[in-house]
């Protein structure tokens, strides 16, 4: 491949106008929808609640709860902008606009060698006072299985991470890889969040380690 393809092949895919145009009614629908639901939240300690708003963190969660977590984020952390990693592919350019809808801004990578900078530019988004938001168990599964990638920005940023879950009321369940939640309007949703510094979530682990932590933390405030 030619220096030129490759620079090519590395490009994020992105939603055309023509595209963007037509989904258009169907993010207004989205952000209604999500301002609809009434979100109860739950944190598991007062010190956490004190620092939540107080420094950028990773807000974790698995990848079946996305639906909530722009206007869960929006709500509570609302001076804080939030950024996540989404693939440079054509699939990865349609959740690039689900994620504006949400609020969510957008590094894009996993596609040949941008994974490598996407790390950085979450590095960075972090290191200039941004959230990120970050699914362990990734695009494509399995299902509650957390993978180290998920871990390396808070080794390599030290920033706190907020754990995240939501127990829905009235949903549907699809039929994707990971049974991809979605709350009908008006239901009331719970959300739980664990606040974690840096120390608590390594300190004498390595980072496959801090990764079955995070996992075992996950799935400890995930109610099926």
């Amino acid at each position: 491949m030619s220096n030129a393809e490759e620079g090519t092949a590395q490009v994020p895919h992105k939603q055309g106008r023509v595209a963007r145009f037509f989904l258009w009614p169907i993010g207004l629908l989205y952000r209604l929808w999500t301002a609809s639901i009434r979100i109860e939240s739950i944190d598991s300690t007062e010190e956490g609640r004190d620092r939540l708003s107080k420094r950028p963190c990773i807000l974790m969660l698995w990848h079946n709860r996305l639906f909530l977590a722009g206007e869960w984020q929006r709500r509570i952390r609302k001076e804080k902008v939030c950024y996540g990693l989404i693939s440079a592919s054509k699939d990865g350019a349609l959740l690039e606009t689900f994620d504006g809808w949400a609020g969510i801004r957008a590094v894009r990578g996993s596609r040949n060698r941008r994974g490598t900078q996407a790390i950085r530019d979450l590095v960075r988004v972090m290191r200039e006072g941004h959230d990120i938001g970050v699914t362990p168990d990734g695009s494509r599964g399995p299902c509650y299985e957390a993978k180290s990638g998920a871990l390396l920005v808070a080794r390599l940023t030290k920033e706190p991470i907020l754990f995240l879950s939501f127990e829905f009321g009235w949903s549907l369940r699809l039929k994707s890889w990971d049974r991809f939640i979605v709350p009908f309007p008006f239901t009331k949703v719970i959300a739980r969040y664990k606040y974690v510094g840096f120390e608590e979530a390594f300190g004498e682990r390595d980072l496959e380690e801090a990764t079955q932590f995070a996992q075992r933390l996950l799935l400890d405030m995930t109610k099926d």
